[in-house]
């Protein structure tokens, strides 16, 4: 195990190194942050080709929540009223319920996976599950306004400053669909320009209630966890990564299709492709399948799968039959017959 943090760069050039005589075709592909970080730090002893990806400080500018914010604020990018509070001990509860309302979000600037995200709905709320609970421990908090409306995701790829490529998705039910908006497609153009990003970042969206309006709620400037929904449907980022080009006429888009979020196992309509399917998409499916990791998860889910099942079936058995509006059904509905 090679310590991330700067301690274990040594071994770790030896490392890649000793690949890269073996093998002249290897590239290297930080994927989370600590790794971009390391490979900043070693870029000038590698003697092996990596992937785009955003140098120090353009990574610490836009994990961080605080930074994002007021980096999208001075370029005029839609986000969120957001203000920074340290520590929750420093929570006006009043006087932010008084400018945010209610609910408003509570959120560390610089952990992942929505760790310490708190929806605030009330004052009983913020005391029980922050104020008086000893795990919650973080010290760096933003309170920002909550948006009522939909979740979204915008991924691109850019060449320092230059957008190569996009997705759009949101999250449906069991599935991730990607789909068509031109507002975001101008947003992932500007915010690359404007940061001079190079490599891979997926950006949390928010799309209002109603308006359609559009928010950026934080930057993740690494590869993501959702990647393989976009190769299934069409757009491998990593395969564009590696030979990216200097310029291109106009970025390629993804913009339709859907990706099961479900293990294939599970998911009949998979099955053939599953099994018989020689490309990239059956590939996939396959590596997915067979994961240990995933695979896991599918045994943890099988004893209560049965239970879920019988809960959708009784719901769909008692569901209430709604009376058919006037002049709609048949002849029978029309006569007032049962």
């Amino acid at each position: 195990m090679i310590e991330l943090g700067g301690s274990g760069d040594d071994e770790f050039v030896t490392m890649i190194n000793g690949l890269a005589a073996r093998n002249s075709e290897t590239v290297l592909i930080p994927f989370d942050c600590d790794g971009i970080r390391m490979a900043n730090r070693v870029q000038g002893r590698l003697q092996v080709k990596t992937v785009p990806v955003p140098d120090v400080a353009t990574l610490d500018l836009l994990e961080d929540k605080w930074s994002f914010h007021a980096f999208c604020s001075q370029h005029a990018l839609p986000v969120p009223l957001t203000r920074f509070v340290g520590t929750k001990e420093a929570v006006d509860f009043d006087a932010v319920a008084a400018e945010f309302g209610l609910p408003f979000v509570l959120k560390p600037t610089n952990w992942s996976g929505s760790l310490g995200v708190q929806i605030v709905t009330s004052r009983s709320q913020f005391e029980q599950d922050i104020l008086g609970d000893a795990r919650y421990v973080f010290d760096t908090l933003v309170v920002q306004q909550f948006i009522e409306g939909e979740d979204a995701c915008l991924s691109v790829l850019a060449n320092r400053g230059r957008l190569l490529a996009l997705a759009i998705q949101r999250f449906v039910l069991n599935r991730i669909e990607f789909m068509p908006n031109a507002g975001l497609e101008v947003i992932a153009s500007q915010i690359c320009r404007d940061s001079v990003y190079h490599g891979v970042m997926n950006l949390d969206v928010r799309i209002e209630k109603d308006t359609g309006k559009l928010f950026l709620i934080e930057a993740n400037p690494r590869f993501y966890a959702s990647l393989t929904a976009a190769v299934f449907c069409g757009l491998n980022f990593v395969a564009e990564s590696l030979d990216p080009p200097d310029e291109v006429s106009e970025p390629k888009r993804l913009v339709a299709g859907h990706f099961d979020k479900r293990h294939p196992l599970l998911t009949p309509s998979l099955w053939p492709r599953l099994l018989l399917e020689l490309g990239a998409r059956g590939r996939l499916l396959r590596a997915k399948a067979f994961d240990l990791f995933t695979f896991g998860m599918l045994l943890r889910q099988l004893p209560s799968m049965p239970l879920r099942l019988a809960r959708r079936s009784a719901a769909l058995v008692f569901r209430p039959r709604h009376p058919r509006p006037a002049g709609v059904g048949s002849t029978a509905d029309k006569d007032g017959a049962s």
